[in-house]
């Protein structure tokens, strides 16, 4: 089997059928691909429509979570189970264009690790708003992943914007945070930084809509911790390059060095966002609520079994003392700390 489109899901009733009809509008025959549909404890009818499809096609999987884990451990979950040689990951208020098709044989014919193609953004009634400037590699051109983010940084952090191989995604063994929202980012990143072979897909495979009033865009405790975590996710990555590129026993290529400062920089700008985040949180209930969810997901080492994410501070509790007797303080100091520690991760180098 060629390809697994993976869909993690919540409540998506309203927009599963317009997801799940683009892929099937795809000119794919359907022993070429499956649909891995992860459902993470709906309370809405999404698992019942699913299920229609079900009767329809036979192709098409459908998982539940026996909890509700956000969408990295549903996508982890998808990923174990996939019998395609690639995956391609959709969110489920999204859908795919025929690009995605180029890119899946671009991955086939070229034996790439990840191959980006082209996606634009889109308002609710279907209207794009948005599309990408193209990237500069031509068509048939072999490039890594270090290449692609340093001439193009602002380009896709959310995974569905690549065509992930099985075979690498094994091999780099960098799954998706659980629990957590913000869990795509420092994937990405880590598989940009692994990716030795990529390739690009000028045609238009994605449509991403942009919902007002999302949960992902809403100012709450958890929204505001998960950036955090998000942040420091980031950094453990930077450190992973920087300790990789030392017991090579050489000296960091320029290429590599620009990749991991860029790495660095997203860690300084999501701890500083949470931090900036915290003090407009609603009371002191909410903010207590934030340092405890950092205590869980980081001290209590359920965000990853991973020991390279927890060598970090424990003493949460005096940043939260400092926070909530002095805001405006709390908010130029860990700016300043966030700028003074990439001064000297500069430094050291």
């Amino acid at each position: 089997m060629t390809c697994s489109f993976i869909i993690p899901s919540y409540n998506s009733a309203h927009t599963i059928a317009r997801c799940l009809d683009s892929i099937y509008s795809l000119s794919l025959n359907e022993c070429e691909f499956e649909i891995v549909f992860i459902d993470d404890c709906s309370t809405d009818n999404t698992c019942d429509i699913v299920a229609a499809y079900q009767t329809k096609h036979t192709n098409l999987i459908l998982l539940k979570q026996p909890k509700n884990n956000r969408q990295g451990a549903a996508r982890n979950r998808g990923v174990k189970i996939a019998n395609g040689e690639y995956i391609c990951f959709v969110d489920s208020d999204d859908a795919v264009r025929e690009g995605v098709v180029e890119a899946i044989h671009t991955a086939k014919e070229m034996k790439t690790d990840l191959t980006a193609f082209h996606y634009g953004n889109a308002n609710e009634q279907g209207v794009i708003i948005e599309e990408k400037e193209k990237l500069c590699f031509a068509k048939g051109q072999i490039f890594s992943g270090i290449d692609m983010q340093n001439t193009h940084p602002y380009w896709c952090s959310a995974p569905w914007g690549y065509i992930y191989s099985k075979h690498f995604l094994s091999e780099s063994d960098y799954p998706f945070a659980e629990g957590v929202l913000y869990e795509d980012s420092d994937f990405v990143a880590a598989h940009l930084y692994y990716a030795k072979r990529m390739a690009y897909s000028h045609e238009i495979g994605y449509i991403a809509y942009y919902r007002e009033g999302s949960t992902t865009h809403s100012n709450n405790y958890k929204n505001t911790a998960d950036y955090f975590l998000l942040g420091v996710r980031m950094l453990t990555l930077y450190t992973t390059i920087q300790k990789e590129q030392k017991s090579l026993h050489c000296k960091t290529a320029d290429g590599i060095q620009a990749f991991a400062d860029s790495v660095l920089d997203g860690a300084i700008n999501n701890i500083t966002y949470s931090l900036k985040r915290l003090f407009k949180l609603r009371n002191m209930k909410e903010i207590k609520s934030f340092y405890k969810r950092i205590d869980s997901y980081v001290n209590r080492r359920v965000l990853y079994n991973d020991k390279r994410l927890y060598k970090f501070p424990k003493h949460w509790s005096q940043l939260a003392f400092i926070s909530i007797r002095y805001k405006c303080l709390s908010i130029v100091l860990n700016t300043c700390l966030a700028f003074i520690y990439r001064a000297y991760c500069k430094l050291k180098h």
